[in-house]
């Protein structure tokens, strides 16, 4: 089992491809849970395999950090779609955006991750005047017309990276405008033609990056 160490005033985010080999595949798929595998059958084949990928991805990080074995983590679900570990108080969140996927750890405060591969944004400025703030509305629209993508791409992993360090979803509407005070994001590249973001509580944290190894 591989062990991997995480520091106080540290968040660790792992960068990983979720398309993989199927012998690869078929490794990580033996770790999930029932539900996890009757959550996938539910699914387009190609939704599935990325979402086994990243479950059994997530799975094997949580297990280097835990030493509990991957196939033996619990987790407990509830109304915030943001489950805990049954027996672990290890923070941790989970983006993924066409074939990347990024799983952000702390060991002492809520932490959220979001990633979105670069690409043209359909109706733009209808999506931020329904989720951003009229700051981030005007900002948008003096953005020149060739930038315009790539700065909303910008705002809405902030977004939504802090969102989910508070436990909630983009998709929470008009309250999404609640911003918590004591949170802190960082942008960064995870890969070229990639955007993301971090966040977490307090100012008082590194930001490592990780790449997770086949």
């Amino acid at each position: 089992m591989t062990s991997f160490e995480l520091m106080t005033e540290e968040v660790q985010v792992w960068v990983a491809s979720l398309e993989v080999a199927d012998g690869r595949y078929t490794s990580l798929s033996k770790t999930l849970s029932r539900e996890e595998q009757g959550r996938a059958e539910g699914m387009p084949p190609g939704l599935a395999r990325r979402f086994v990928v990243a479950r059994g991805i997530l799975r094997s990080l949580l297990s280097g950090f835990t030493g509990i074995a991957a196939e033996e983590l619990r987790f407990l679900y509830g109304t915030s779609g943001k489950p805990p570990l049954a027996d672990n108080d290890i923070h941790f969140n989970v983006s993924h955006s066409a074939e990347l996927g990024l799983f952000a750890f702390a060991p002492d405060r809520a932490v959220g991750v979001d990633v979105e591969n670069e690409r043209p944004v359909r109706r733009l400025l209808d999506v931020a005047q329904r989720f951003m703030s009229e700051d981030e509305i005007r900002s948008l629209a003096a953005t020149a017309p060739d930038e315009r993508d790539a700065a909303f791409l910008r705002s809405w992993v902030v977004r939504e990276a802090r969102l989910k360090a508070e436990g909630r979803g983009v998709w929470s509407g008009s309250e999404a405008n609640k911003a918590q005070a004591n949170l802190t994001h960082k942008l960064f590249s995870p890969k070229p033609g990639y955007i993301a973001a971090v966040a977490a509580a307090e100012s008082d944290w590194r930001l490592y990056t990780c790449a997770v190894k086949e």
